[in-house]
């Protein structure tokens, strides 16, 4: 086997086993001698790889918005999108992946604070889509007066955030994914048809 495709198979596996490990305990409960002990991995093969516990929850955490998106763009298609259809998508995403939902939630409702850059980058692409997404449902519809899509956007995502502080202070980070669904479906067209305007 080449040098190259050994420290692939490396990483990949120790990256399976973190994976688990962050998406089942979050970043906080997360261990990496769990990781090294489950993956029968030595500690100085995760460190060659991951320079470190943040290094390796972040490559995670990329993995999943990656996937994630990658198969929201495949389902869906902008210029028939409703609301339905893009929670749709996501459901079915997450039952098929139940430890790419645990993860997700974990780091949009409880981020380690020192890592919110970071994190930043690694869902870009998954809030270029959102955007994307939102911006071709918000287009078909008549808004309130006054307000632009870009704002309709921004109040948007000032909405998801409330969402996400509620589930943190509520302790439902790691509920079931029809669940965390169907509440993030019935606050948004809440506050979507909040912003549309009524003749």
């Amino acid at each position: 086997m080449k040098q190259e495709e050994k420290n692939r198979k490396s990483r990949e596996h120790i990256l399976e086993h973190a994976f688990e490990e962050f998406a089942q305990r979050g970043y906080f409960g997360a261990s990496v001698n769990t990781i090294c002990a489950a993956g029968k991995i030595s500690k100085g093969l995760l460190y060659h790889y991951y320079a470190d516990k943040d290094t390796l929850y972040l490559a995670c955490v990329e993995r999943c918005f990656q996937e994630l998106t990658a198969a929201l763009s495949a389902l869906l298609d902008a210029e028939t999108v409703t609301p339905d259809q893009y929670f749709d998508a996501r459901l079915v995403f997450f039952a098929q992946h139940p430890l790419h939902q645990r993860l997700f939630c974990d780091t949009v409702v409880n981020p380690p604070s020192h890592l919110c850059q970071a994190l930043a980058g690694c869902r870009a692409s998954f809030d270029a889509l959102n955007e994307t997404m939102l911006t071709a449902i918000l287009e078909k519809q008549t808004l309130a007066e006054g307000l632009g899509i870009p704002d309709a956007i921004a109040q948007l995502r000032i909405f998801e955030d409330c969402v996400s502080s509620y589930l943190k202070s509520a302790g439902q980070e790691a509920q079931q994914a029809e669940q965390h669904n169907q509440l993030c479906r019935r606050t948004f067209q809440t506050m979507l048809y909040g912003l549309i305007a009524r003749p």
